[in-house]
C-alpha cells in the first residue's frame, strides 16, 4: 500500500462492514476514529492520502470521550 487510503482499502475487502465504522459518507475518517502511522495521527484526514514505506503499520483506534 502506498497510501492510509490503500492500507484501509485492502481491510475493507477483508471486512466490508468495517468501512461504515471507519469512513464516512464522503469517505473521510469518522470523528471518532483515530488513525496512526509510525505512532503519529495522520494529518489527511479526508482523503487518507498519508504515505506509507515499507514496514509502516497502520492503527485505527476509536477516540474516547466523556464527561
Amino acid at each position: 500500500a502506498r497510501t492510509v487510503r490503500d492500507a484501509l482499502e485492502a481491510v475493507f475487502q477483508q471486512n466490508r462492514s468495517a468501512r461504515g465504522y471507519v469512513l464516512d459518507d464522503q469517505g473521510a475518517a469518522r470523528k471518532h476514529i483515530a488513525i496512526f502511522v509510525g505512532g503519529r495521527p495522520i494529518r489527511d484526514r479526508e482523503t487518507l492520502s498519508d504515505p506509507l514505506e515499507d514496514g509502516d503499520e497502520v492503527y485505527v483506534m476509536q477516540a474516547l470521550s466523556g464527561g
